[in-house]
């Protein structure tokens, strides 16, 4: 038995084909005006004013939402949230602003539009702030999840356009680190060499006089610094108070935060060996995706990075697929906040299926698709042919309903499903529904899906108590 499903499937609803009341799966799309403080509803003619502008820079040909938010909204805006609004501001003549308080103070009607953008030829997002100043609209179009702008709006037009896509690549220090940075820069030759060798503090001073140290990179490229270096410098950065307990350390190279170091070990100990194939096809000998599997579970980044052949490319590739955040990964990380235990719905990202299908016990039904009649445990049914795309966003869909239940999903989900839809357009998936039914009054559902192709995973799983 799958987790329920409609007759009818009801698919992402894009512009072109949307009602004026926007709704998705019977979820308001502007569900975000509850925790956002939203005057008002959506506008259909400011999408159509908005759609006709993207030309300028051509970040997204596709609006996917768009809400309006007041100053009722300021307690519950994240710092990023904050930043975007205060960056936008400045695009207008009021570069003095530093607050969120005095943001919405300054513009008219003491309001805010934020729009999602989508590009459907890259899947990228971006996020517009506008607001009206005077008689003409001002504001910024972010990349999705950052404050770096793509864009700047002028009397209502985009300029200084930046590029289409955005490298979601971290670098090598992550930004609760980068006191380290700071230390390396204005730590004077006695604060240094109180750490490490005269020839190498002197190296150091040498090179951040020619030029200022940006990454982990082009520290070690400073002659005698090495990875016991690197570690000295970071305890020296530590005990000088420039790098605090946010940042776990430098592994491979790369320094990451506690929040990083958490993400990379779920990561490497969840994902299946397929999806990790995927995250690391880049390398031409992939045999450290079968030491990874055999060594988990790990309890530090660290000791990932202690691998053996995990170097500075293989961490820093695993580090950015566990810490990206698109709109989908904000859609599934609100459902598993919902703590609803008896109507409880989870989506996983990253999980090892092979234990879940081919140890499958105790189940009432088993319905699999696209996998090998090996892998499928007595008394399942096996459906030769993979699932597409529209299998799959049908399952999620109903999924988002289920969690949406009760108004307890915090967001819209419309840039969660549109995402999601995106990546999986095209491609091809194997798995299995499966159900649980160990008493009259418990109903427990997952519906597995894994990529063909690239080993990328869903898991949704439903538990209900009648």
């Amino acid at each position: 038995m799958r987790i329920p499903r409609s007759s009818q499937r009801r698919s992402v609803t894009t512009l072109a084909t949307m009602p004026r009341t926007l709704d998705l799966l019977v979820i308001s799309s502007c569900s975000l005006c509850v925790v956002a403080g939203c005057a008002g509803g959506v506008d259909v003619d400011r999408l159509s004013t908005v759609r006709a502008t993207l030309g300028g820079c051509g970040l997204g040909d596709e609006v996917v939402t768009t809400d309006t938010i007041t100053p009722s909204a300021i307690p519950g805006l994240s710092p990023l949230q904050r930043a975007q609004l205060i960056a936008a501001v400045h695009e207008s003549v009021h570069t003095d602003v530093t607050t969120v308080d005095e943001a919405f103070a300054v513009v008219d009607g003491h309001e805010f539009n934020r729009i999602v953008l989508h590009d459907t030829r890259t899947n990228q997002f971006y996020l517009e702030v506008d607001f009206g100043a005077g008689d003409n609209s001002y504001g910024a179009i972010f990349y999705w999840n950052t404050a770096v702008e793509g864009a700047a709006i002028h009397d209502g037009f985009p300029e200084e356009c930046g590029p289409l896509t955005f490298n979601y690549d971290q670098g090598d220090v992550a930004p609760a680190c980068t006191g380290l940075l700071d230390y390396a820069n204005t730590a004077s030759f006695a604060a240094l060499d109180a750490y490490l060798p005269s020839n190498v503090v002197q190296a150091i001073v040498d090179a951040r006089t020619a030029a200022p140290f940006t990454s982990v990179a082009s520290i070690v490229a400073v002659n005698g610094v090495a990875e016991t270096r690197l570690q000295q410098l970071l305890s020296a950065a530590r005990s000088a108070g420039l790098v605090g307990a946010s940042c776990s350390g430098i592994d491979d190279q790369i320094a990451v935060s506690v929040d990083e170091d958490v993400a990379i070990v779920a990561l490497v100990n969840q994902a299946s060996a397929s999806e990790l194939h995927g995250i690391l096809a880049f390398l031409i000998n992939q045999t450290v995706v079968g030491d990874l599997v055999a060594a988990r579970p790990f309890a530090t980044a660290g000791a990932v990075s202690a691998m053996s052949r995990v170097g500075t490319a293989t961490f820093r590739a695993l580090r950015n697929a566990a810490t990206f955040r698109g709109p989908f990964e904000d859609l599934a990380g609100a459902i598993d906040a919902i703590d609803r235990p008896d109507h409880q719905i989870r989506f996983a990202r990253h999980f090892d299926w092979v234990p879940l299908v081919t140890g499958a016990t105790g189940f009432s039904s088993m319905d699999c698709f696209g996998l090998a009649s090996a892998q499928v445990p007595a008394g399942a049914t096996l459906r030769p042919t993979p699932a597409g795309g529209n299998e799959l966003m049908e399952s999620a869909g109903e999924g988002v309903a289920l969690a949406s239940a009760f108004d307890a999903l915090s967001l819209d989900p419309t840039p969660g499903l549109t995402d999601l839809e995106g990546r999986t357009t095209g491609h091809s998936f194997f798995g299995c529904y499966v159900s649980y039914h160990p008493n009259p009054f418990v109903f427990d559902r997952q519906a597995i899906f894994v990529d063909t192709a690239t080993g990328a995973s869903l898991l949704i799983t439903s538990h209900d108590v009648e």
